[in-house]
């Protein structure tokens, strides 16, 4: 899934192309990518786009102010395998129809394609208020501060891993990148948020660090991640324990071993980013609820 360097380049080469264009033509194909709510793409014709930012992961390119009423705003989510296509010239005939869901056609000829093979990105038109409605996202690594992200773990029990992917906690951040900055601080993917409140700051600097060295290398490219031109990111090459099941950790060579949390593939270093203790108030806890749950059933067998 791009994730907020992803986003981030594809934002940076869209505003070298979009910003003053008219927008002579808009059309979606898909109505299922449109969000709940969303105006139809096709009234954003006789507009002019007025600039291009990103919100988490997401796309959001606003209309000049005075010609477009109430509707001024176009939200793109990539999802997991969404990606947009910059066409400086018409084609010579009709782009591909393969997964091909939206155009954005302007008045000099050029041409903004989306494309998403799994559909699940989506598509949002509607006003300012109405675009923080449907996101509902927090702050991002580079706008949240370390007290607030300290607030937001303290008393947490869940694991980091899956705090670090609430979006609603911390935008932006996915499973490449929460991956990466835990390695970076030494903390284990199964800490609990309370814990690691304690370490907020370091959490947040080692996020910033590896996210703005994936913005310099235009993002990770595994599968499906393009950037607008077709190019690919260059970030894998620099990935410490991401995709890197059973090879050497690069700081102590140790062995990078993948676990699941939240779901999610979680890669980490055993040595680097030791498992968290277990207190014997907990472990009393958890023998107290084995002793409450009974003798097994016969025919019982323990799950791998």
């Amino acid at each position: 899934m791009p994730e907020l360097p992803e986003v981030e380049t594809v934002v940076r080469e869209l505003r070298i192309h979009l910003p003053g264009k008219d927008i002579l033509r808009a059309s979606l194909t898909a109505p299922d990518l449109y969000r709940r709510g969303s105006a139809a793409i096709g009234e954003l014709a006789g507009t002019r786009i007025d600039r291009v930012d990103r919100r988490g992961k997401a796309i959001v390119i606003t209309l000049a102010p005075g010609q477009s009423g109430p509707t001024d705003r176009l939200v793109v989510h990539l999802g997991m395998t969404g990606r947009l296509e910059w066409s400086a010239t018409p084609p010579a005939r009709p782009p591909a129809k393969s997964h091909l869901h939206a155009r954005w056609q302007f008045g000099d000829g050029s041409e903004l394609r989306y494309f998403d093979p799994r559909r699940f990105g989506f598509i949002f038109v509607g006003t300012a208020a109405s675009v923080d409605e449907t996101l509902r996202i927090g702050p991002d690594p580079f706008e949240l501060d370390a007290a607030s992200l300290a607030r937001a773990l303290a008393g947490r029990r869940a694991p980091i891993k899956a705090l670090l992917l609430d979006q609603h906690i911390v935008s932006g951040l996915g499973n490449i990148y929460v991956d990466e900055a835990l390695h970076r601080v030494r903390m284990h993917p199964l800490t609990t948020g309370d814990r690691a409140s304690e370490r907020a700051r370091d959490l947040l600097a080692a996020s910033r660090r590896i996210l703005t060295r994936a913005i310099r290398a235009r993002g990770t490219t595994f599968r499906d991640y393009r950037r607008t031109d077709g190019g690919t990111g260059e970030f894998q090459i620099k990935l410490s324990v991401y995709g890197r099941e059973g090879e050497a950790c690069r700081v102590c060579g140790g062995v990078i071993r993948r676990i699941e949390v939240a779901q999610r593939g979680t890669h980490f270093c055993p040595r680097c980013q030791r498992a968290p203790r277990v207190s014997a108030r907990a472990k009393r806890s958890r023998a107290d609820r084995s002793r409450r749950a009974g003798p097994r059933q016969a025919g019982y067998t323990r799950s791998r």
